[in-house]
């Protein structure tokens, strides 16, 4: 039986293109969300100067809903990735998933 995941990762900027030409490869992953976000963690020995002043960064936020069976395959792929930070990452169940589509007259 096939189980749907939401895998969500937070990037740099800079790492959009190559995280992007990486998820589209796999056949599991129809497409997925991109936006942006503002990230603060305990963790600030990784912020440059304007972050730690801001207390925090500016990242994105990518959303992927999938077949579990794909979800170590891209892991092992965005670890290949070389980025400025690690990625961040979860992944949770999705229990219902579809399209909600508007009856025409």
């Amino acid at each position: 039986m096939d189980k749907s995941q939401l895998l969500t990762l937070f990037i740099d900027k800079e790492m959009e293109a190559d995280v992007v030409d990486c998820l589209i490869q796999f056949d599991g992953v129809s497409g997925f969300t991109v936006s942006t976000c503002f990230g603060f963690s305990r963790e600030s020995a990784h912020l440059n100067k304007a972050e730690q002043v801001a207390g925090g960064r500016h990242m994105l936020k990518l959303e992927v809903i999938h077949n579990s069976e794909y979800a170590q395959g891209m892991l092992q792929a965005l670890k290949a990735l070389n980025g400025r930070n690690a990625i961040r990452y979860t992944i949770t169940p999705v229990f219902d998933e579809g399209h909600i589509v508007q009856k025409t007259l």
